[in-house]
């Protein structure tokens, strides 16, 4: 069977991405036009901006350093945001039309109502990363342990001011290290002095590559983190302590890639073995290896509803707490947010892990 020419892959993706934009950011927006009754060439402006925006996001406002560039991104993003909950209400609208229920102005002004309280709630839901507890036991630990996670920054998109924000959380917290799984930098030439909170935090800080680093300049990232005295872990083991050893591995596509990288790594049954790996795929190799916890990230629980449903037919273990055998899996909503910084059916979070020996276990 011969292989099909680029130009097909190349076009079937474009004719993709036209129908999502036409079903998610053009007929809703438009038909919510015609029933508030706008018209004429500045809404036809207006409708092809809102059609547009997630393009012009990905393409001139890619990479934005400007404070006034990455608010006009993040505003256009919004359309993005809104797009599922304007989708349903249209479409809720569109039956309450059929059967005569209301006028198509009043309907649009209850579509209005609604996403005026939904907008400002997932801006702060987007924006203000909540912190989620969890404690677990194993008898391997000779005292307390007390660790961090955080995922998913996308510093680049977010401004320095983000990082600030988040490291002021895990300052509070004290924990014994803190875990960074990926995600963290989504942007080209992030400068070093946008790192620089990560060396005045004062405990060890652990990280592992995720997609979006893979996408900009690796390296380049990678020398900027360990300027600024993160320990960057390429499919590698660091010992934390005497009975804790924390193993990374970068992050890749396959769902094989645990699998295939996990017998490199020196694994003692006597230690706690902590694992970092960006997505929560291929996780029950983790176990099979001697892995007692993994922590991922990657998923964002689908960020804004209901793309939850979407993503979870991808990563099943889409956020929280799973196990297989001895081995618990932990799978952060995110810290950050990919695109708009908007939040809808599920929360950021700054993860705070306290593990105790069972001897001293109050559970």
């Amino acid at each position: 069977m011969s292989r099909r020419p680029r130009w097909w892959s190349i076009g079937r993706i474009l004719v993709l991405a036209l129908i999502l934009h036409g079903v998610f950011l053009g007929y809703p927006f438009v038909r919510l036009g015609q029933w508030f009754g706008l018209e004429g060439p500045v809404w036809l402006l207006f409708a092809a901006l809102i059609f547009l925006s997630q393009l012009i996001c990905r393409w001139p406002l890619r990479q934005v350093t400007h404070p006034t560039a990455r608010f006009l991104k993040q505003t256009l993003e919004l359309f993005l945001a809104l797009s599922p909950l304007v989708l349903v209400l249209v479409l809720s609208a569109e039956v309450g039309l059929y059967f005569e229920l209301a006028t198509p102005k009043r309907l649009a002004f209850g579509i209005l109502l609604i996403v005026l309280v939904a907008l400002p709630y997932g801006l702060y839901r987007g924006s203000r990363p909540t912190v989620q507890s969890l404690q677990l036991v194993d008898d391997r630990l000779r005292s307390d342990l007390h660790l961090v996670q955080i995922t998913d920054v996308h510093i680049g998109s977010r401004s320095p001011d983000f990082l600030k924000q988040v490291l002021r959380t895990v300052a509070q917290l004290r924990p014994d290290a803190l875990c960074i799984t990926g995600d963290f930098i989504d942007q080209t030439g992030v400068p070093p002095d946008a790192l620089a909170p990560l060396a005045a935090l004062g405990v060890p800080v652990f990280f592992v590559t995720g997609n979006h680093e893979r996408y900009e300049d690796t390296e380049d990232i990678i020398v900027r983190l360990q300027a600024a005295g993160v320990a960057v872990l390429r499919n590698q083991s660091v010992r934390l302590r005497e009975d804790v050893m924390i193993h990374g591995v970068e992050d890749a596509d396959s769902d094989k890639q645990l699998a295939q990288v996990l017998p490199s790594l020196t694994v003692k049954d006597t230690d706690l073995n902590l694992l970092l790996y960006h997505r929560p795929a291929g996780l029950e190799a983790a176990a099979d290896a001697g892995m007692q916890l993994t922590l991922s990230g990657h998923t964002h629980n689908g960020q804004i509803m209901p793309f939850n449903l979407l993503v979870r037919q991808v990563f099943p273990k889409i956020k929280g707490l799973y196990q297989t055998g001895s081995c618990w899996h932990y799978v952060s909503q995110g810290t950050g947010t990919w695109g708009p910084v908007f939040r809808l059916g599920s929360v950021g979070e700054v993860t705070s892990i306290l593990m105790t020996p069972k001897a001293s276990s109050s559970i």
